[in-house]
């Protein structure tokens, strides 16, 4: 009886134990997420006040119409940043984002299995090379290359060089391709084999069958993808700054130097005094920045809310 009242306290014991580290673990949990929550509520409170504060003293109008950015002069026209930004990041999309879809595309439904696990771990590497190193190559090997293509096209005499939109844009598609070819790579994976057996067997060939069954049963999460690589290259700041140019006006061309709000912050930051106008004004141009990307998250939610029990 003893032996047994003994392995019963034991049992108990450890069983307490048990519990209490289970309870210190959920509050761990809890604060956890509490915590992230808090902090992302903080920037948004704060961006959002002080991005106000910068609309009120810039001018609404100057900021989303005005073609002369230039704080240091009392200048806030943030129309070419807004331009620049949403150029490269579409280009970006066009450029990269309908040729990773058929390389997902090809990966999968084409490819070899050995070839297919290979080409997603490799797509993994792609996503986790740092974008200084991406800007680096584009400067050294792609800006020069697109100087000849510019000067071929409009002749030597011509205002154009190798930074610009065109270098950004084709620099942001090669840096989202891997994040977009995962994406759809699994997408297009979770695809039924049911779907693709039924037109086999009537008689449709793989290419059309990925083309023209497989595609349009992902699409919406396809779409989600390209949402997530124009959020990435809207973002982007150093390896757009590398090749862009930093220009503070419009561009004339895709082969003139423009700028960026990301990369725009970054350069005028340093001179920016916290709680001056020119500090307050890019924190306004960061809050359009966030509202581009909080406007894609409602987009990609939307079509998530609407293709539920779709793949």
């Amino acid at each position: 009886m003893a032996a047994a009242a003994r392995m019963l306290r034991g049992t108990n014991a450890q069983g307490g134990a048990l519990r209490m580290a289970e309870r210190v673990f959920r509050l761990t949990l809890g604060a956890c997420a509490t915590f992230a929550i808090l902090a992302t509520a903080a920037i948004f409170v704060y961006l959002a006040r002080t991005g106000v504060s910068g609309i009120a003293q810039a001018g609404i109008g100057d900021l989303t119409t005005g073609t002369r950015w230039k704080p240091e002069a009392g200048s806030y026209g943030g129309l070419p940043l807004v331009i620049g930004t949403l150029a490269t990041a579409l280009g970006a999309v066009l450029l990269g984002g309908i040729g990773s879809i058929l390389a997902a595309l090809w990966a999968v439904e084409l490819a070899p299995k050995w070839v297919r696990a290979t080409y997603r771990r490799f797509m993994t590497v792609g996503v986790a090379i740092p974008s200084v190193v991406y800007g680096w190559l584009a400067l050294v090997h792609l800006v020069p290359l697109l100087r000849s293509f510019a000067v071929g096209i409009y002749g030597p005499d011509a205002q154009v060089g190798g930074e610009g939109i065109a270098a950004a844009s084709l620099l942001l598609g090669t840096m989202i391709a891997p994040t977009i070819v995962i994406l759809s790579f699994d997408a297009i994976a979770q695809v039924p084999q049911s779907i693709r057996d039924a037109s086999y067997a009537l008689g449709v060939s793989r290419v059309k069958t990925g083309l023209f069954v497989v595609l349009p049963y992902v699409w919406r999460r396809l779409l989600l993808a390209l949402f997530f690589g124009f959020g990435r290259a809207a973002g982007e700041t150093m390896a757009v700054q590398m090749v862009i140019g930093g220009a503070r006006k419009l561009p004339e061309n895709l082969f003139r130097p423009t700028t960026t709000i990301s990369a725009q912050v970054v350069m005028d930051m340093q001179n920016a005094r916290p709680g001056t106008t020119e500090s307050n004004v890019l924190y306004s141009m960061s809050l359009v920045l966030l509202l581009v990307s909080v406007l894609g998250v409602l987009a990609t939610h939307l079509l998530s809310r609407k293709s539920k029990g779709a793949p």
